[in-house]
């Protein structure tokens, strides 16, 4: 009786397990308390720290707008010459001082709204200041169906989760990228789930939501493109480095990633350390990308669509090359048994990454 009330003990009363659950919680704890950092440091009191702004106006107000550090100022001639800057994303403001007393404030909300209301925001500050008629202008404004500028922050997020999974899921089902044969099955497979991952969220911002409809195969193409990014990126890491690497190159993009995508607060109003990463995290070129195709007719398309290959590139770099080493190593230790027997040669393993 006595032993078998022993033996009904719940698990975690063993002391390796009380320790490997309090490990695994506390882990998860500071997990959620770096996410928490994260987006409220990102999030939660979006200050102005660097935007562009095309001017064309009286020379008091150009100097005035040079003294204010947040701001990166460009004189122009001309109004128009301010307002095409703001639409090729060379600028993400203009001011325009025209002969009758007024102050063209020139915006794009497809560049995101906050960018667009703190660029308001300092264009009414200088009309007030010079006694000028403020008027405001997008330049680039978002469907009806997006209309606060974040589905496009939301579909790359979301991209990004299921990327991930799904080449952590692939690299389970196909088996660790250990031969040539391998690595083209799981290439393949990521290419395709990609396909159907990009078409299907491209249905659901474009018909579907009536938010990106402007250009569908361009959003396609971008969200297909990012796809690749990342799960090539977790793909080629784990096959190179292992799990470990992978998980924490996963962690790494939700924690920092998610949070330098500049969705939410656009990217002149990260601060410095957010703002670095934006354009060099999948995240952030890819939310940058999806709003050139999307409302800039594709332009600032180049330096997002450079990272987005690169992460990719690098991840198919990483992948074939740890598999070459595999299969040259495998050849060298053929040969070596050869020579002295194969009850002599031992395959040392730890030469090699266990990788999924």
């Amino acid at each position: 009786m006595g032993k078998h009330h022993v033996d009904e003990l719940p698990a975690f009363r063993d002391r390796s397990a009380l320790r490997t659950t309090a490990l695994a919680l506390a882990g998860l704890t500071i997990f959620v308390l770096a996410m928490v950092a994260s987006y409220s440091g990102a999030f939660a009191k979006p200050t102005l720290h660097h935007m562009r702004v095309a001017v064309s106006a009286p020379a008091p107000i150009v100097q005035g707008l040079r003294e204010q550090n947040a701001l990166s100022v460009n004189e122009v001639g001309d109004p128009a010459a301010a307002r095409r800057q703001v639409y090729e994303r060379t600028a993400d403001t203009a001011l325009a001082v025209t002969p009758d007393r007024r102050l063209t404030i020139y915006v794009a909300g497809g560049g995101g709204h906050s960018v667009a209301a703190a660029a308001e925001s300092v264009g009414r500050a200088v009309a007030e200041r010079a006694a000028l008629a403020p008027v405001v202008e997008d330049v680039a404004p978002t469907s009806p169906g997006d209309p606060s500028g974040t589905v496009e922050f939301y579909a790359v997020i979301f991209v990004s989760i299921g990327a991930s999974l799904g080449a952590a899921l692939l690299g389970r089902l196909t088996g660790s990228v250990r031969a040539p044969a391998t690595l083209g099955l799981r290439t393949l497979s990521l290419v395709a789930f990609s396909t159907v991952l990009a078409g299907a969220v491209t249905i659901y911002v474009g018909p579907m939501l009536d938010a990106l409809t402007a250009h569908p195969w361009q959003v396609f193409a971008v969200l297909w493109l990012y796809a690749m990014a990342v799960g090539g990126a977790v793909t080629g890491v784990a096959a190179a480095f292992g799990t470990a690497a992978s998980v924490a190159l996963g962690l790494f993009l939700v924690v920092v990633g998610n949070a330098a995508a500049a969705g939410p607060v656009g990217r002149p109003l990260l601060s410095g350390f957010y703002s670095t990463f934006s354009m060099l995290v999948p995240q952030g070129s890819g939310v940058s990308l999806l709003r050139s195709v999307s409302y800039f007719a594709g332009h600032g398309a180049a330096a997002p669509l450079i990272t987005l290959t690169a992460w990719a590139a690098a991840g198919c770099l990483l992948a074939v090359v740890a598999t070459a080493a595999r299969v040259n190593y495998r050849a060298v230790y053929d040969r070596y048994a050869e020579r002295v027997g194969p009850d002599r040669a031992v395959l040392r393993p730890r030469l090699l990454p266990s990788a999924d």
